[in-house]
């Protein structure tokens, strides 16, 4: 890593494990609700007729589709978000502690514990989506993917936050 880092500098490379990070994150973002919307909103399959707008087709799209870019992207994302974490806990947690912002701090402690369940809920999240789907399955599902939904867009909007407090770079 220090060729990396002598190479581009470092202060440029954790903006650039930044950015992947952000990107996975939007990617599974989009995944983990447009799988939420399909298991919410369910629309009956009609025989080879796409019509309608972009809502019916998102809607009548298979909620299993997104199973396996879900895992294949929290994993990674949960990952690299680990390794950001270091420098976001000597860089940005010292100071908001310094000044008092307890709230922007608790909320990222508590992100830490929410992502770490989702992890920890991903085989059973395999388990029940994998095929054939079995109609016994169908709530757990469906508790499943709506806890994953949560604390995916409860982690991007806090990270968003956290990293807002500073900046990349500061």
């Amino acid at each position: 890593m220090d060729a990396i880092t002598e190479f581009i500098g470092s202060s440029i490379f954790w903006q650039i494990l930044l950015f992947l990070h952000f990107m996975m994150a939007v990617t599974l973002l989009a995944a983990v609700t447009l799988q939420t919307a399909a298991i919410l909103m369910p629309m009956p399959q009609p025989a080879g007729n796409l019509a309608g707008g972009f809502i019916e087709r998102i809607r009548s799209a298979p909620s299993q589709w997104y199973v396996f870019a879900i895992v294949v992207l929290y994993l990674p994302t949960f990952l690299l978000g680990a390794w950001v974490y270091v420098k976001y806990r000597t860089y940005v947690r010292i100071p908001m502690e310094q000044i008092a912002h307890w709230k922007t701090v608790g909320s990222f402690e508590f992100k830490e514990h929410i992502v770490s369940m989702g992890v920890a809920l991903l085989p059973a999240y395999w388990y029940f989506w994998r095929q054939p789907l079995v109609p016994e399955h169908a709530t757990m599902r469906k508790w499943v993917t709506l806890f994953l939904a949560v604390s995916v867009w409860y982690a991007f909007l806090v990270g968003h936050t956290a990293n807002d407090f500073r900046g990349v770079g500061s």
